[in-house]
């Protein structure tokens, strides 16, 4: 198991329970998670600063937006 501090967390505030969400979404869509992360988790970030408690949709459209993006 890892120890530490995540620096996803430090950086975005995001916690694992979010983050893992992020991950499965990307995975359903088959987005390397990785690669895009850093656009999905600074909307992320921004967008829950503003609302606190997002639903599963609400993060799923950040995804899909990033994925517009790149495309």
């Amino acid at each position: 198991m890892q120890k530490g501090i995540d620096q996803k967390f430090v950086h975005y505030g995001i916690r694992k329970e979010d983050l893992a969400l992020i991950e499965a979404i990307c995975e359903k869509h088959e987005i390397d998670f990785d690669w895009l992360s850093e656009e999905i988790l600074r909307t992320y970030h921004g967008k829950k600063v503003d609302v606190i408690e997002m639903t599963d949709i609400e993060t799923e459209s950040i995804i899909k937006a990033a994925i517009q993006k790149i495309k």
